[in-house]
């Protein structure tokens, strides 16, 4: 009988595999141990490693409870605590040169503002404490004396059952309060960020003044209401040729517009050679048969192992293993499931479990909880679990498709050319979007070592080759060929050319759907919403109400040129076309109302208050963003990590 630990239980493999990548990982670091360098540098702020780790670990720890991270999301978390540390150290520096600093009174009231924040650091040191006693006690009677003891030394706004604030305030006030290891840890971080930040906002919004007469313009613009009868002649109506916007015009437009284009980020082109990952006969043979292994340790009458411990290990499908491999606390009808899984959830009896079943999704293995019969005897709902084992490309036949690429590689580093060596092995050589720094290949999504290659750390060593290591995610492998970058600052016409010509062909549609609708003008005037048979060629009629911070058929959302032409129209009259966002447009005001003067006032008054709310985070998150772009940052993820 098989045992359901054997030499092929896919468990087994799993961990060889997560051993082989942690070796990788390992590899990815810098070799040359002697030298020690920090995450990063910030002007000359060092960001050290051990600090770095730590908080990613503990972020792991904390808000994703230790469960499995992929590639990406290990790198784009990476990169978030990487630019915390940047901003925590920009702020630093700002908190210096203003000497800002936390009084010993504002310490307090933050303390008391933040009571319940404060009580569970407190709690997590007193279960913290208490456990060590427990470790320490010689005895029960020991045990029960020393925590007795230790509970009475605490607030009594920690033991009692409803919380008194006027205890914990005077308690603040106390020495003993500073006597809590995670007090001084939190005073620690109110004093040299929380507050200096604050008081750092405070400083920069210290420039927003709104004024009642701006919020009174506002406020009449946003609620003074429009009647409008509108006709659209869309730019999709009209298809402009693109060979009639060449590449001498997207020039002219991209010098007349120079501060549009600047690169936001260092971007980077690429031709590539990639192969799908996908699982073979093989691969699919290989797990129906541990799948099998599963089902005859599941019904061999001397096993102790059950359906549920046994879904809880071995099924992937994350939602049901954990209840035990159960898909539903009810019982479910026909059209449920997918038609090969329910063909046998349903013939299943009571308690039985089926040999492996193919779907879609993998390889199930489904036990039966019950079923309800109708009159006639037929199954008409049943209850059921499962066991999933998805069919995925094995290791081996992962490393075959590397190993085509490999080649690839090997022969261009040889001296060949990218073209021939992949048409030779009937693959295709393509060239990607401009991809920033921190993008991705839209035909692909996240690679792993894509930005290490594109833009290597100053203080790696060279890479001769021009062609990338095998970069692959769980769908591709992959290699690349980078044949043109850009740095962040400089004006480019080829990362924008399509844009440009998007905008130009855009322009030349809303020119023709304009010439057009000048022509129907005379038809548009003539039309009568009440008459609901009125066709106009080309053309969509609407009646809307709105103000000019709403939405208008052709100019879109909250649209700055709606006001224009609404504010230039006479009540009764149709406008003249106008090219708009989305097409030619003419309106009529039918009919224009205004707010009451004891609304807009009441309007003003809340606006004022919002918008100094609303300008110091602006000014503020403006000041920020600027401060970080004006900052040098020097990375050095890619010496710790791939990417």
């Amino acid at each position: 009988m098989l045992t359901w630990i054997n030499e092929k239980a896919k468990w087994v493999i799993v961990i060889f595999a997560a051993g082989i990548a942690v070796g990788l990982l390992a590899m990815d670091r810098v070799p040359d141990q002697g030298r020690s360098y920090p995450i990063g540098v910030v002007n000359d702020t060092k960001i050290s490693y051990t600090d770095f780790d730590s908080r990613v670990k503990m972020i792991v720890q904390n808000q994703y409870q230790n469960q499995h991270l992929d590639d990406e999301q290990y790198s784009q978390l990476r990169a978030q605590v990487f630019s915390s540390f940047v901003r925590q150290a920009l702020f630093a520096e700002q908190y210096e040169k203003a000497e800002l600093s936390a009084s010993v009174a504002e310490l307090k009231n933050e303390f008391k503002r933040n009571s319940d924040a404060v009580r569970a650091r407190l709690v997590q040191e007193a279960q913290a404490r208490l456990y060590a006693i427990q470790q320490q006690a010689t005895s029960q009677d020991d045990l029960i004396q020393r925590s007795q003891a230790y509970l009475s030394s605490l607030p009594k706004f920690l033991t009692d059952t409803t919380f008194n604030k006027a205890d914990y305030d005077a308690w603040i006030e106390t020495p003993a309060a500073y006597r809590w290891s995670s007090m001084l840890m939190l005073e620690d971080e109110m004093k040299n960020n929380t507050i200096p930040a604050r008081q750092l906002q405070t400083l920069v919004g210290a420039s927003v003044h709104p004024t009642s007469l701006e919020a009174k313009w506002s406020v009449e613009r946003r609620m003074t209401d429009y009647e409008l009868q509108v006709a659209v002649a869309p730019n999709s109506a009209f298809v402009v040729d693109s060979n009639s916007v060449d590449s001498v015009m997207v020039a002219g437009y991209f010098n007349a517009h120079l501060d549009s284009f600047f690169v936001k980020s260092d971007a980077a082109q690429f031709q590539y050679v990639s192969i799908p990952v996908e699982a073979t006969a093989g691969d699919d043979a290989s797990i129906r048969e541990y799948a099998m292994t599963l089902y005859y340790q599941l019904t061999d009458s001397s096993s102790t192992t059950t359906f549920e411990d046994m879904a809880r290990v071995s099924s992937e499908d994350p939602g049901s293993a954990e209840k035990g491999g159960i898909l539903s606390d009810d019982f479910v009808g026909r059209g449920t499931y997918v038609k090969p899984f329910e063909e046998v959830a349903f013939a299943l009896d009571s308690g039985k479990i089926s040999e492996p079943v193919r779907s879609q999704f993998g390889y199930h293995i489904i036990k039966s909880y019950g079923n309800v019969k109708n009159a006639k005897g037929e199954v008409e709902k049943v209850k059921v679990g499962h066991i999933l084992l998805t069919v995925t490309a094995s290791s081996n036949t992962i490393d075959s498709l590397e190993k085509i690429l490999t080649n690839i590689k090997k022969d261009v580093d040889a001296g060949s050319d990218l073209l021939t060596e992949a048409q030779a092995r009937g693959l295709e050589v393509k060239t990607s979007e401009w991809v920033s720094r921190d993008g991705n290949m839209a035909a692909f999504g996240y690679l792993k070592g894509l930005a290490s290659f594109a833009w290597p750390n100053e203080n790696l060593p060279k890479e001769e080759s021009e062609i990338s290591g095998v970069l692959r995610n769980n769908k591709w492998v992959v290699i690349a060929k980078k044949i043109g970058s850009f740095k962040a600052g400089e004006r480019s016409l080829p990362l924008y050319y399509s844009d440009i010509k998007e905008t130009l062909l855009k322009q030349k549609a809303g020119k023709a759907a304009e010439i057009y609708l000048n022509s129907v003008a005379a038809q548009v005037k003539a039309w009568n919403p009440a008459d609901t048979a009125t066709k106009i060629e080309k053309v969509e009629l609407e009646t809307k109400n709105s103000s000019v911070d709403g939405f208008v058929p052709g100019f879109g959302y909250g649209n700055a040129q709606i006001a224009k032409v609404v504010g230039k129209a006479t009540v009764g009259e149709w406008t003249a076309p106008v090219v708009a966002e989305n097409g030619a447009v003419m309106l009529k005001v039918v009919s224009k109302k205004t707010p009451k003067l004891e609304e807009v006032e009441d309007a003003i008054k809340q606006d004022v208050d919002n918008s100094y709310r609303f300008g110091v985070m602006t000014a503020f998150n403006d000041y920020v963003t600027t401060l970080e772009a004006s900052t040098p940052v020097q990375s050095n993820l890619d010496l710790f990590y791939r990417d």
